[in-house]
């Protein structure tokens, strides 16, 4: 079982699940947490690569600095990844997006967007946060999470992994499009061991 975003698997397939991911465990029981604090948040976008390293550690000082805004960007953080938890697992069980979760993330998206600037990438240029200010780490968080929304005619649903004591969203990208847990390798296994040990005691 991981204990903080920096050895949590990364399994949801896109980085506005990973952020709803950072519970450990939605059914059977809730938690652990792993989203603790500013710098849970930071580790996680670091991971992700949706963060530099020179504003990461630009962020970092700020939140050192400034304890009750961390603090406030944390809680921001917090109620963002609830509504993108129920957003996308609405998908799952083929319901209608919850409209206040859906005005939640826009909201938020809106305020990151406000901040971009046309900046260079590769050849080209793109729409680029800056991330100067705290609140902005969980903006561009929502704004991921929009882009995921606007991209539904062009993918499959997003799926909720069915493990025991796991809950985990995720995208399928296998070519049957019959993936039924967030990891093959852990909730996959130990639904195949309980499926195994329940056929031995039915002998």
């Amino acid at each position: 079982m991981a204990n903080s975003t920096a050895d949590m698997r990364l399994s949801g397939g896109h980085p506005a699940l990973e952020l709803a991911n950072t519970v450990d465990s939605r059914r059977g029981r809730w938690g652990p947490d792993l989203l603790r604090s500013f710098e849970d948040l930071l580790v996680l976008a670091e991971r992700l690569d949706l963060i530099d390293r020179k504003a990461a550690l630009r962020l970092r000082k700020q939140a050192e600095n400034d304890l009750t805004k961390a603090a406030a960007a944390h809680a921001d953080a917090l109620a963002l990844r609830e509504s993108i938890h129920r957003l996308f697992l609405s998908e799952d069980v083929a319901t209608s997006y919850p409209i206040d979760d859906l005005r939640l993330v826009e909201d938020h998206a809106r305020r990151g967007r406000a901040h971009q600037v046309l900046a260079e990438k590769g050849a080209g240029y793109a729409w680029t946060l800056l991330l100067d200010d705290l609140p902005q780490l969980a903006q561009l968080f929502a704004i991921k999470a929009v882009d995921l929304l606007i991209e539904r005619d062009r993918r499959r649903a997003v799926r909720e992994c069915k493990g025991s004591n796991c809950g985990w969203l995720f995208i399928d990208h296998s070519k049957s499009g019959r993936r039924m847990w967030c990891s093959d390798a852990t909730c996959g296994s130990h639904a195949r061991i309980k499926r195994f040990r329940s056929r031995l005691k039915g002998h």
